[in-house]
């Protein structure tokens, strides 16, 4: 990974750290356990501040510090980006933008240039450099989130708008209050990255317990479709004959439609709080016994339309444990397994 500091010059990773270390909310604090040093956050966040450090870029405190944020744009299931408006130096304004690469990478017009510091090619150039994003490059970008996807790994996009005013003209509201949809587009991606969530130990194994038991498992997820394929065809949710649909293709069935379907669905990628929910009470409508999963703010209301709700113990919000009937103190699915035996012996799905 180190060989990244001799691909790109020095502006590119300047640019790229701040994106990094700005547009977070997570950070860094001691382990009251083992008294060492480790990011707090979601997975994905600190996989990002980890990767920056890693590399040995300018710390995120120093470099966080040192910005003078004029607006944040908190993360949406419904956009699946999360950013940030920042001053920069120039007098100008500088949005940093990060989220689901196919949706990011859609708004981008332009890339940026990476230079080998010290090739004949790049010369000694100290300017960031960017250019039109052409066909060509946009099947690559394309290739990239397939590839990536295809090795189990969640696929962000990074990417930045610069502004020479803040608001931007023909903005009319409050200054603090400038709408997402005015600001995210024209964009120009900095990288795509990929992430990697191994499965947890034993999951493999608990589902297949789970199909014996005559449990049926469906995926409910934010990564992408081609991610969660990967993903849940490992673990044994997706087989031969089911069906993997995004959200806002599900949400926009009717009701009959979704009752038709949601017998063989076993995967919903790119999905909401409001698509788990429909599945939940759709399930129920067709005189299933639904038992959900979750461990984030966001799974709250498909915890608590479910028969049985399960939370995560360790990592589970106070909003989902509150949510939920069963708390899973080890966080680990195969524990599922169990709860289900003790709990009732009616088939769950």
């Amino acid at each position: 990974m180190a060989e990244l500091n001799q691909v790109v010059n020095e502006p590119l990773r300047s640019l790229f750290n701040e994106a990094l270390a700005i547009n977070s909310t997570a950070f860094e604090d001691k382990n009251p356990e083992t008294g060492e040093l480790e990011f707090v956050g979601s997975k994905t966040e600190t996989a990002l501040l980890r990767f920056a450090k890693d590399l040995k870029w300018a710390p995120y405190q120093q470099t966080r510090s040192g910005a003078d944020v004029v607006q944040m744009i908190p993360f949406s299931s419904e956009r699946k980006a999360m950013g940030v408006v920042v001053r920069i130096p120039s007098g100008g304004y500088r949005l940093y933008l990060k989220g689901a690469s196919e949706i990011i990478t859609g708004l981008c017009t332009r890339h940026v240039v990476v230079h080998r510091p010290n090739s004949a090619s790049s010369g000694d150039s100290k300017d960031l450099e960017t250019a039109p994003i052409t066909e060509l490059e946009e099947e690559n970008i394309s290739r990239t989130i397939i590839f990536y996807a295809n090795q189990m790994l969640r696929t962000l996009a990074v990417a930045y708008r610069d502004f020479e005013s803040w608001p931007p003209a023909g903005h009319t509201g409050a200054q603090d209050e400038v709408p997402y949809e005015m600001i995210a587009e024209d964009l120009t991606l900095i990288a795509i990255t990929g992430i990697e969530d191994p499965l947890r130990p034993g999951v493999k194994e608990a589902v297949a317990k789970c199909h014996g038991a005559g449990v049926t498992i469906k995926m409910c997820t934010g990564d992408n479709v081609l991610t969660a394929r990967s993903i849940a065809s490992q673990c044994g949710i997706f087989t031969a004959g089911g069906i993997i649909m995004e959200g806002p293709v599900f949400r926009r069935l009717s009701p009959q439609e979704q009752r038709e379907i949601v017998p063989r669905l076993q995967v919903l990628a790119r999905s909401s709080p409001e698509d788990k929910r429909i599945l939940v009470d759709t399930l129920k409508g067709l005189g299933e016994i639904v038992g959900v999963t979750g461990d984030g703010t966001n799974d709250g209301p498909a915890l608590k339309h479910a028969n049985v709700g399960f939370s995560m113990g360790i990592a589970g919000t106070e909003i989902a444990k509150e949510a939920s009937d069963i708390i899973l103190m080890d966080d680990n699915f195969s524990s599922i397994v169990s709860a289900i035996i003790s709990r009732s012996t009616s088939p769950l799905s």
